[in-house]
């Protein structure tokens, strides 16, 4: 019989007294949820339920930390989300909550084009107004920037028109977005002379003018073979 030192007999009792507990603190980890405010978990119950107008009546009543999870929460209601975020894009007096108003309509735009394109289209409006009168230049480069998510190539008349926007990221948003969707590359600097961006930006409209065509009809094949395999 094998001799075992006092030091790894203690080493084994401890071990098998620990490892219960180890599991123990393992599984519950796992099965615990994390804390959440009474506020999160009510948007929570909305966003899995698909009470968009519960989720309306929190954008409107939560503080701005809340109702801009309020508004997140909104994308994958797609169709029924999109007249709510329009209102919210437009009316809401907190340019946060309208940031991320632009942004989540990205979202709900593409998840509401698998089965109504019409209202789709209807809803980027929301979008390109933001685009050209929102005061807040965050709110306008993020509409910009989800105009360029959905490849909305029937506004680049508004996005060519931003890139001589009085605000730098404006400008630049709408770049990104205006390549994005026309998959062509470009040189052009945001922040170069009014004058220099004006050229930048009549030639991409004279190529734009000649190709629109194809490239709409290339988003439209893509979002219908996308509405397909949903």
């Amino acid at each position: 019989m094998y001799y075992i030192p006092m030091r790894i007999r203690i080493l084994i009792v401890v071990a098998v007294l620990l490892t219960p507990l180890a599991v123990w603190r393992i599984v519950s980890s796992r099965n615990s949820a994390p804390d959440r405010s009474p506020e999160e978990i009510a948007i929570r119950k909305d966003r899995i339920a698909g009470n968009v107008e519960g989720l309306a009546k929190k954008v409107k009543t939560f503080p701005p930390k809340y109702a801009r999870k309020a508004v997140r929460a909104f994308g994958p209601g797609g169709a029924k989300s999109l007249p709510l975020l329009k209102k919210v894009l437009l009316e809401d007096k907190r340019p946060e909550i309208r940031q991320q108003a632009a942004q989540t309509m990205a979202q709900a735009v593409q998840v509401a084009a698998r089965k109504d394109k019409p209202l789709a289209r209807q809803m980027t409006s929301a979008l390109v107004t933001a685009l050209s009168r929102d005061k807040t230049p965050e709110v306008r480069a993020s509409a910009a920037a989800a105009l360029g998510q959905v490849y909305d190539y029937n506004n680049m008349a508004s996005l060519l028109k931003a890139m001589d926007d009085k605000d730098l990221t404006v400008r630049r948003r709408a770049f990104e977005a205006v390549t994005r969707i026309f998959g062509r590359r470009y040189i052009f600097n945001p922040n170069s002379a009014p004058d220099k961006r004006q050229i930048v930006i009549r030639a991409i409209n004279a190529d734009w003018e000649i190709h629109k065509k194809p490239v709409g009809n290339y988003h439209d094949r893509n979002r219908k073979s996308l509405k397909q395999t949903h």
